[in-house]
C-alpha cells in the first residue's frame, strides 16, 4: 500500500464504535456534510484517554481541540466517501491487513502489528487504520489519478545527481568482509546440550584444520541431521553497528583472521562459530554504479531514485491531505463547543 498522509494516522477515530450518547452529554461539536452528527465530550475524552494512555503524557486543551478536530475531519472525510461511493471491502482490508503483518515476519501476529503501529504514531485498531488508509487511497485513485500520475513522474538523471552530491560524504563503504559460517544455536538448551554441541564443533574444527579443503563440504551437509547449521555467504561490515549486532566475539575474531584462513571455534552468547574468511573488500567511495552496503541487488543510483520517488509521493500526499480537508470544513458546517474542552 502507499504512504498516506499523515492526517489519516490521527484521524481514524471516527471509525471507532461510538459510546451511545445520552440526555446528559455535554456536546463538543456538531458537524453536518452530508448529515449533522454530534461529538459529545464523552466521546472526545474517550480519544483523549486512549492518546494519554498511549502516550503516557496529558493533553493541554489546545491539544483536546486537536483531537477533537482529527475526529470531525474524519468523520467528515466518512461522510464525503460515503457521497461519492467510495468504499472498500473487507476483503481489502483483510488482505491489506496480512501484507502488513507479512512485512514483520513469517509469524507475526495481530499483537505485533498493533505494537508496530504504536511506535509509529497510530494508537487506533490496525483494522481501522487499515481501512482509513484504503479508504484515502481509493480517493485519490477515483478523484485525483491524473494530478497523482502528473506529481509522482520517476525522477531525472539532473535529480539523482544532486540527491548524490549531497548524501555523497555518507555514501561510504566502509572496509568489508564476505563469510561462510559454521553454527550452532545454543539459546534456550539445557547445559548437557550445550556441551554436546560444543563438543560437536570442536571436532569439526580439528578436522578442518587437518584438512581445511573440507570446508565447503561441511557447509553443503549442515542441516538438523548433522547438528549444525551454515550460511554460505554474509557480508560483515566493519561498523560499530555490525559489532553490535553479531557481538564483540564474533566481529573481532572475524576480522582478525586473514583471507582464506579458518578460525577457531568461536563461543558467542548465542552459541558456537567457525568462520572461513572468503574475500576482504576495502573501504570505498561509492561512485552511482555501486551496490548499496548489505544489499548486493541495490544500486546507489536505484536506493536514491526510490528514496526520491518516496520524498515526491510523501509531498503528494499531504497536497492532497491539505486540499481535501480544507475543502471539506469549508463546504460542511462546524460547530465547536470551546467551553466544553475544560474538565
Amino acid at each position: 500500500m502507499k504512504r498516506i498522509a499523515s492526517w489519516l494516522i490521527l484521524f481514524v477515530f471516527a471509525a471507532f464504535p461510538l459510546i451511545a450518547q445520552t440526555s446528559i452529554d455535554k456536546p463538543a461539536a456538531t458537524f453536518k456534510l452530508t448529515k449533522q452528527e454530534v461529538i459529545s465530550v464523552r466521546q472526545l475524552r474517550a480519544d483523549v484517554d486512549r492518546l494519554e494512555n498511549a502516550t503516557g503524557a496529558k493533553l493541554t486543551v489546545e491539544q483536546r481541540k486537536d483531537v477533537l478536530d482529527a475526529r470531525i475531519n474524519s468523520m467528515l472525510f466518512l461522510q464525503f466517501c460515503e457521497r461519492e461511493k467510495i468504499s472498500v471491502s473487507d476483503a481489502q482490508v483483510n488482505s491489506a491487513l496480512a501484507q502488513l503483518k507479512a512485512q514483520l515476519g513469517a509469524n507475526a501476529t495481530d499483537a505485533d502489528l498493533e505494537k508496530s503501529l504504536r511506535a509509529s504514531g497510530v494508537f487506533v485498531d490496525p483494522k481501522v487504520y487499515v481501512k482509513q488508509r484504503l479508504l484515502f487511497e481509493a480517493y485519490v485513485q477515483t478523484k485525483r489519478l491524473d494530478d497523482m500520475k502528473a506529481n509522482l513522474k520517476p525522477p531525472t538523471a539532473d535529480e539523482i545527481l544532486k540527491a548524490y552530491d549531497l548524501a555523497k560524504a555518507s555514501l561510504v563503504r566502509p572496509d568489508t568482509i564476505r563469510l561462510s559460517v559454521i553454527y550452532t544455536d545454543t539459546r534456550g538448551k539445557s547445559d548437557a546440550d550445550i556441551a554436546k554441541t560444543k563438543d560437536l564443533m570442536n571436532s569439526i574444527s580439528a578436522a578442518l584444520k587437518a584438512n581445511p579443503s573440507k570446508f565447503d563440504e561441511y557447509v553443503l551437509r549442515a542441516g538438523d541431521a548433522a547438528g549444525y547449521k551454515a550460511i554460505p555467504s554474509l557480508y560483515l561490515e566493519k561498523t560499530q553497528q555490525s559489532k553490535s549486532i553479531f557481538g564483540a566475539e564474533f566481529f573481532d575474531a572475524a576480522f582478525q583472521a586473514k583471507v582464506g584462513e579458518i578460525t577457531s571455534v568461536i563461543q558467542t552468547p548465542y552459541g558456537f562459530r567457525i568462520v572461513r574468511v572468503n574475500e576482504f573488500i576495502p573501504q570505498k567511495q561509492l561512485t552511482l554504479s555501486d551496490t548499496v552496503p548489505g544489499n548486493q541487488n541495490l544500486t546507489v543510483q536505484e536506493f536514491l531514485a526510490m528514496q526520491l520517488a518516496s520524498e515526491k509521493e510523501q509531498a503528494f500526499f499531504n497536497k492532497v491531505e491539505a486540499e481535501v480537508i480544507d475543502s471539506l470544513r469549508k463546504e460542511a458546517t462546524i460547530k465547536i463547543y470551546t467551553e466544553n474542552l475544560s474538565w
